[in-house]
């Protein structure tokens, strides 16, 4: 079951950000009734039934805003569990803001949506989508971390099918030449396709050494089970459930390939970091929920926490409680920053691979980050040690 509904809320000109708003002020104490001795004329009566009360009007005066509404991406990913988190704790609700989930196949899909105005908030992975819609001259912000890698801490991995790795191929970065490798649609575009590049360089191979097959994360768990690939880069919870259901091994992790490796960044449309209140606020939920996951995954808040967290992202993925248990939880810097030394790799591999053909101008460049906001908000709430 979904973990959160979307919601209509208010009306369209109210468009940016994630979840509730405030609920308005309670109605005042009704005013104290007349006397019958003292009972107004019916002229009198029309006229205080025509007028609101005193404590009506600065009630309706002071009414809690609109909620902003932010039509959010999403894949139903366990990466996704901080905004969950932020969500179902109500902390978005906190900072008025509503939030409207929409779900696509593909990363890839959700830039041009961003890009169009169909999004307010979504995953803006380093891939060629992406730096090609910023070369256009599209305005989203690259804003908050939605998943670094750090060696031996990756919810996403390659996986070898296990008959594959029992007949003792898929030990070493150098068995994946020829192999079929399912990477998520649409393949060597991805960044999920970058960091592995960087791993394959080490040994001297590329992704054309590879027989690259697009298939979505969901679906690779079933092809490991037909044997129409050889290995994967799959992320969680699907690596988990391909093992659980003993078809395939894990074998290297994105940030064994490509240390502190940024695999997608939570990005805002310009309209939404434009509303610089809206935008603090979503950013504000977001940490809180953040720290709250990361500290509750490290067991240092306890048991019970980590239950509660466990309970969300199975909820959100659909996948059960002991699976999510079981698998890699995603990794994210505490203070919300990605890696930009890792995307701006990935810009340059991109423009190698020719899949990049229009180069970003310096302006564009200028334009594209919005971690001066991040940095803002840190400065009030506070940062904490990234290693």
């Amino acid at each position: 079951m979904p973990l959160v509904r979307a919601r209509a809320v208010g009306a369209l000109g109210a468009l940016v950000l994630l979840l509730g708003a405030c609920a308005p002020a309670s109605a005042p104490p009704a005013t104290q009734p007349a006397s019958a001795t003292t009972a107004p004329t019916a002229g009198a009566a029309q006229a205080v039934a025509a007028s609101p009360p005193p404590a009506a009007q600065a009630a309706a005066s002071t009414a809690a805003p609109a909620p902003v509404h932010v039509r959010l991406s999403g894949q139903k990913l366990a990466v996704e569990g901080v905004t969950w988190i932020a969500e179902e704790r109500g902390y978005f609700r906190q900072e008025g803001i509503e939030i409207e989930n929409v779900s696509f196949t593909s990363a890839s899909e959700m830039i041009p949506a961003l890009a169009t105005g169909q999004l307010e908030a979504a995953p803006m992975p380093a891939n060629p989508a992406m730096w090609n819609a910023v070369a256009r001259g599209v305005n989203a912000r690259v804003m908050l971390d939605l998943g670094t890698y750090r060696p031996g801490e990756s919810e996403q991995a390659v996986a070898i099918r296990k008959a594959v790795w029992d007949a003792g191929r898929g030990h070493q970065l150098e068995d994946l030449r020829g192999m079929a490798v399912a990477i998520t649609p649409p393949g060597k575009a991805t960044t999920s396709g970058c960091a592995l590049s960087a791993g394959l360089a080490s040994v001297g191979l590329t992704l054309d050494d590879l027989d690259i097959q697009p298939v979505p994360f969901p679906e690779m768990v079933a092809a490991f089970a037909n044997g129409a690939i050889d290995a994967a880069l799959i992320t969680e919870p699907f690596k988990t459930r391909a093992i659980q259901q003993g078809t395939a091994v894990s074998f290297m992790g994105l940030g064994d390939m490509y240390p502190n490796f940024t695999i997608a960044t939570l990005g805002f449309a310009d309209s939404l970091y434009s509303n610089r209140a809206a935008a603090k606020g979503f950013v504000r939920a977001y940490l809180k929920a953040l720290r709250e996951y990361l500290a509750a995954m490290s067991g240092q808040a306890g048991d019970a926490a980590k239950a509660q967290v466990v309970d969300v992202i199975a909820r959100g993925t659909g996948i059960d409680p002991d699976t999510v248990r079981a698998m890699v939880p995603p990794n994210f810097n505490p203070n919300g920053l990605p890696n930009r030394d890792s995307m701006m790799y990935c810009y340059g591999f991109f423009r190698d691979q020719g899949l990049i053909p229009q180069p970003i101008s310096d302006a564009a460049f200028a334009n594209l980050w919005g971690t001066d906001l991040v940095n803002e908000v840190l400065d009030e709430v506070g940062r904490v040690p990234e290693s």
